[in-house]
């Protein structure tokens, strides 16, 4: 019996999470993860069944929490600034996990983890809703349009940031551009 070791498979971990975020969950082989790992695909599956355990493995805990954290922040009612607080938040997310983001929003087609960029924008909608005059919160498109921009903005900066200070100004403009084109509906 072959005995599976703690530092191969978080190498594993570690190359997979880099191939599903350049290449995305569909593009990313078990081979090429075995061969930039330096182990056989038969060892690989000794490790793990298939790449859908893989990304499992990788970012099940981290969509979990960021669902949550994301709710819990849109739950709360304090107003007062939720331009700031917002940013903030995404900013911990996108410097802490960047990659597990990019890759649970929008590398994932064809897994379990697909709808993360639904739920999120769905989360949003609501929270828009939630906010919006009732004269014009009877239109369903304005909210939709808003959250996935929102959501499609941030994804963005998570992508294209060089430093911890760009990020954290990024985020800050763009919260504040949201929050600023919110405005004449709330």
């Amino acid at each position: 019996m072959q005995i599976l070791k703690d530092e191969i498979r978080e190498r594993i971990l570690s190359v997979a999470e880099d191939s599903f975020y350049d290449k995305g969950f569909r593009e990313t082989t078990m081979r090429a993860i075995a061969s930039e790992v330096g182990i056989s695909v038969s060892n690989l599956y000794l490790y793990f069944e298939n790449k859908e355990i893989i990304l499992s493995a990788l970012i099940d805990s981290f969509c979990a929490s960021l669902l949550r954290d994301l709710k819990d922040f849109l739950d709360h009612r304090d107003e007062a600034e939720k331009d700031r607080a917002i940013g903030e938040l995404l900013c911990r997310i996108i410097a802490h996990d960047r990659k597990k983001l990019v890759i649970a929003v929008e590398k994932s087609q064809g897994t379990q983890y697909a709808a993360v960029k639904d739920r999120l924008i769905a989360m949003m909608e609501a929270h828009i809703l939630r906010q919006m005059r009732d004269e014009v919160s009877h239109d369903p498109v304005i909210p939709h349009i808003i959250a996935k921009s929102f959501i499609e903005g941030t994804m963005e900066i998570a992508k294209n940031y060089k430093t911890e200070s760009d990020l954290k100004t990024r985020l800050g403009l763009f919260a504040t551009y949201h929050m600023s084109g919110m405005r004449p509906f709330l």
